[in-house]
């Protein structure tokens, strides 16, 4: 049944899933009445429509995202092992970029983003790393809605900034950004496309007091051998 909501796309009535489901009518209600009960379902209105509920969407999103941590986290651990850093695991959705775990530095003075918070992709090192992989189309479709709220006389200034950076970070494989999402702290992002996820990566988050040039470059090389050299997909499509 919840196939059968899922290819639909839409509410449907009991008819319509009787007859897409081909389950005889009590049949078709009891499974219904279930799946209301477990709140995977609900109806739209009073005529009875039933769709696929918020909560089934979360459960997806849920198993997207262990999928994704378990993935990651070896590579997560090993950067945080290396350089005592606070290591993130990010995901594009939309403009956005939504945090989906964190390893933590044991040092004092850190910066800690909660999984599930979201920040704009392009004041991210994460996002960067992420869109810079997008075939350029895709890239440009982005960076016009996520500029869509400055100014108009700066827009068209702000926007080929932004394809700039993108375009460096694409010839050499790492974002980067300092104090732009949060005063005081650098990020440094690649993306884990090579990991068959091109809307994933991950970062590595240090107060700028500890980033000289000697620790960028070592953390920035690092970063970059994570990845299997020619193993990154370049220009991918968002379906």
């Amino acid at each position: 049944m919840i196939e059968v909501l899922a290819r639909a796309g839409r509410g449907l009535t009991l008819a319509e899933l009787r007859e897409e489901s081909r389950l005889p009518k009590p049949t078709v209600y009891r499974i219904l009445l279930s799946l209301r009960n477990l709140g995977y379902v609900e109806q739209t209105d009073r005529r009875g429509l039933y769709r696929l509920s918020p909560r089934l969407g979360s459960l997806q999103t849920h198993g997207r995202d262990s999928a994704l941590r378990a993935k990651a986290l070896p590579l997560m651990e090993r950067l945080r092992r290396d350089f005592d850093e606070t290591v993130n695991l990010g995901v594009l959705e939309g403009v956005f970029v939504r945090y989906v775990a964190v390893v933590e530095t044991t040092q004092a003075l850190r910066w800690i983003v909660k999984p599930g918070a979201r920040d704009h992709f392009h004041t991210t090192a994460l996002g960067r790393a992420i869109v810079a992989g997008l075939e350029p189309e895709e890239r440009g479709r982005l960076a016009i809605k996520a500029l869509a709220s400055s100014s108009a006389g700066r827009r068209r200034e702000r926007r080929a900034a932004l394809e700039a950076e993108l375009t460096a970070t694409a010839a050499r494989g790492w974002a980067i950004e300092e104090e732009e999402t949060v005063t005081g702290v650098a990020c440094v992002a690649v993306s884990l496309a090579w990991l068959n996820e091109p809307l994933a990566a991950l970062s590595v988050s240090v107060p700028v007091n500890r980033f000289p040039a000697e620790r960028r470059a070592a953390l920035t090389a690092a970063m970059t051998s994570i990845a299997p050299k020619r193993a990154v997909p370049v220009g991918f499509r968002i379906a």
